[in-house]
């Protein structure tokens, strides 16, 4: 799986956000807000292919968190990014 090059993520207001956009149209009406860990998630794993495991390696590897917390973390996170269509197959 990887990051949807498509969907940008901007700072508005000190908040990291993600205003859907398709071809030429951008739909204002929706706006995905990213929490810090799931902004750090995308930041080193943009452009990039990925799994879960990869996922809890960057949760474990920058918070003091065990590995189960990380891997039940990193598996809602990434089922959230799909469900938003960030992240695709």
């Amino acid at each position: 799986m990887k990051f949807d090059d498509r969907k940008k993520v901007r700072n508005v207001a000190g908040e990291n956000i993600v205003i859907m956009q398709s071809a030429n149209t951008v739909d204002m009406t929706k706006v995905v807000a990213l929490n810090e860990s799931a902004m750090l998630v995308h930041e080193r794993l943009t452009g990039k292919e990925f799994t879960v495991d990869d996922v809890v390696r960057v949760l474990t590897d920058e918070y003091e968190v065990d590995e189960a917390t990380a891997r039940r973390d990193a598996e809602a996170l990434v089922a959230s990014m799909r469900n938003e269509g960030l992240i695709i197959d």
